[in-house]
């Protein structure tokens, strides 16, 4: 992803701009709420869902060949079939809150430029192919009555960006057919137009003014914004991008809103915004320094690609558990249908986080990291006085803690039935009983 936005065979790709990315750790002052929220749900949809093919990356030709939406024009066609009479966000994210869900990113546009809302800036949108209808309003309004923090991903990159005196969409991209696997990734040749600089500028500063248009109605029209996801801009070094001016904008218009790390240039790195993203479909080797976010898709891609499968319950909770006890965040991507209805699939996890987070949510939310490695051998949260182990092994039964005074307590938070422990040297050593089951990630709590 780029933010969702590179799919999963990108990552793969040995070059300058992907080995770069994630280097830069910001450290701003970030909002509260925000580091205490833990687990964030991601929802890219859009026309790509009709064709149920990846959103925006489904432009390029020779992405999981033989794409069926080949040439541009038939993916763009996707839009006029796109029209959700099934749409009820407050169902989806009823569940999500039950799940453990706390704040949210909804899709305004992709790098496909389809705007979710009537723009008056570009013509690729609901105001072109849905009569003007606006499908963000109905999420904003679902949210703050299920009681989510309201969150927008956006990408300024876009790649049906056709300015006048260019002769092909995909601009600034040097191949007009939009072939992914092209020379350039593995050869190191331009991925750009053969264009200087200072002129190519001139065709930026175009996208730009639509891009800070469409901030300008989106951070206006629904109240109060708690997150914007930024997804990236797919233009060459040298591009004065005018991050700092934007992010100066978005902060006047929402002066209390969290901001990603992905206001940049693909090829340049990230210096701005209030925390970083640079795990995406991957896990921390080590334990990240600042404040932190892990996406991923759920599902296998981003958006809506059929009835593919999706990673279980346990697995969701696991990958919470780890980032919480490194001190980040997990924002999970569940795509719509077409049709504005969530698949069954989406249901039953979020029924079977529910009533994990019923006995254990204490565990993983307002938490702070815990010592894990160093000081104990299951991963760690803690809050207050109290250390929360967790038992993500079946095989593992026992938990060594160093350097802590005897516990006055430790208890199952599933059963609240007492944990035995002993001093042994220098630890203290928690065990699950013998018939205790390890379902989902069982937490013992050591006061």
């Amino acid at each position: 992803m780029a933010g969702f936005g590179l799919p999963l065979a990108a990552q793969q790709q040995d070059t300058e701009a992907f080995r770069r990315m994630g280097e830069m750790v910001v450290h701003r002052k970030i909002q509260p709420w925000f580091p205490k929220a833990g687990m964030g749900l991601f929802l890219p949809w859009g026309p790509c869902s009709v064709g149920e093919i990846e959103g925006g990356w489904g432009l390029f030709r020779d992405m999981r060949p033989p794409n069926k939406y080949w040439p541009v024009e038939k993916y763009m066609a996707l839009a006029d079939r796109f029209n959700p009479q099934n749409y009820d966000p407050e169902k989806w994210l009823v569940a999500a809150k039950h799940a453990g869900f706390k704040y949210t990113a909804f899709l305004l546009r992709h790098h496909d430029g389809y705007a979710m809302w009537p723009t008056e800036y570009g013509e690729f949108g609901t105001r072109q192919h849905m009569g003007g209808r606006d499908l963000v309003r109905p999420f904003v309004e679902a949210c703050r009555r299920v009681g989510l923090k309201v969150g927008f991903c956006y990408s300024p990159t876009d790649w049906l960006f056709n300015p006048k005196g260019w002769p092909w969409r995909g601009f600034p991209l040097r191949d007009p057919e939009f072939k992914y696997r092209r020379p350039e990734r593995s050869q190191g040749l331009p991925r750009y137009a053969d264009m200087p600089i200072p002129q190519m500028q001139k065709y930026f500063d175009q996208l730009w003014a639509v891009v800070k248009g469409q901030m300008s109605e989106v951070l206006t029209r629904y109240g109060k914004i708690d997150l914007f996801w930024w997804d990236g801009y797919d233009w060459p070094v040298g591009i004065d991008h005018h991050g700092q001016e934007l992010e100066n904008y978005v902060r006047k218009l929402q002066p209390d809103i969290v901001l990603n790390d992905r206001n940049m240039l693909w090829d340049k790195g990230r210096t701005l915004g209030d925390y970083s993203t640079a795990f995406e479909n991957r896990n921390p080797a080590d334990k990240p320094k600042g404040v932190w976010e892990q996406c991923e898709a759920a599902c296998g891609t981003w958006s809506y690609e059929g009835e593919s499968p999706c990673k279980p319950a346990s697995y969701v909770i696991e990958r919470l558990v780890r980032n919480r006890a490194w001190g980040g965040n997990y924002m999970v991507s569940f795509g719509p249908r077409p049709d504005g209805t969530m698949r069954p699939v989406f249901y039953e996890i979020c029924r079977q986080m529910a009533g994990w987070m019923k006995h254990s949510g204490e565990s993983v939310f307002d938490v702070e990291a815990g010592p894990y490695p160093e000081r104990c051998d299951v991963p760690v949260t803690i809050k207050g006085g109290t250390w929360y182990l967790h038992f993500l092994s079946p095989k593992q039964r026992t938990a060594a803690l160093t350097g802590i005074k005897p516990p006055s307590s430790a208890r199952r938070l599933r059963t609240g039935q007492p944990a035995p422990w002993k001093k042994d040297g220098n630890r203290v050593v928690v065990a699950l009983p013998e018939n205790a089951p390890v379902e989902m990630d069982e937490v013992v709590a050591v006061s």
